[in-house]
């Protein structure tokens, strides 16, 4: 069976049970039936919203893989510096060797002739980008700057509601 089809199962039968308990006349059912579709089609578009808000799918993860596209800073490296900050620990974001295994995927690379280095965070599953940043490698080393961004922005994303600044 679709999913329209449990969808409009799901609504005729909620309609015939309201009828039955309460003997409501033939426009109330048709309201009922409406007020019930629009609840249904509603949560399904509430879960498709969260899958594709960036903030949404970064406060959620809980496996991280890291790849670095540079030989100048190593994947071991920059895992290493994440490991140290507390923010990542307290949200309980974990790293992963496995690919196939992490929930997030951190990319870093370096810009040609220069000393920055840009990483996006990509949810494995989705393909969107849920954190970015750049920073230079002048006054510090990479991997930390990097470790410290990316700690920042998971900090915001994990943040309640309640805490979190208004525009």
């Amino acid at each position: 069976m679709s999913k329209a089809n449990t969808i409009s199962a799901r609504t005729k039968l909620i309609g015939f049970i309201f009828i039955a308990a309460l003997g409501l006349s033939a426009s109330a059912v048709s309201e009922v039936a409406q007020a019930a579709r629009l609840s249904i089609v509603g949560a399904s578009q509430a879960s498709a919203e969260s899958a594709t808000d960036p903030v949404a799918i970064l406060a959620a993860g809980h496996l991280l893989y890291v790849h670095s596209r540079t030989g100048l800073v190593k994947s071991e490296v920059i895992e290493s510096e994440l490991q140290k900050r507390a923010e990542l620990q307290q949200a309980g974001l974990l790293l992963t060797r496995d690919p196939k295994a992490a929930d997030l995927r951190m990319e870093v690379r370096r810009s040609n002739f220069t000393t920055e280095y840009p990483y996006v965070v990509i949810d494995t599953k989705t393909q969107v980008v849920v954190a970015s940043g750049k920073v230079n490698s002048l006054f510090g080393t990479a991997a930390a700057k990097i470790a410290k961004g990316f700690a920042k922005q998971l900090k915001q994303a994990r943040m309640p509601a309640a805490d979190k600044p208004t525009r």
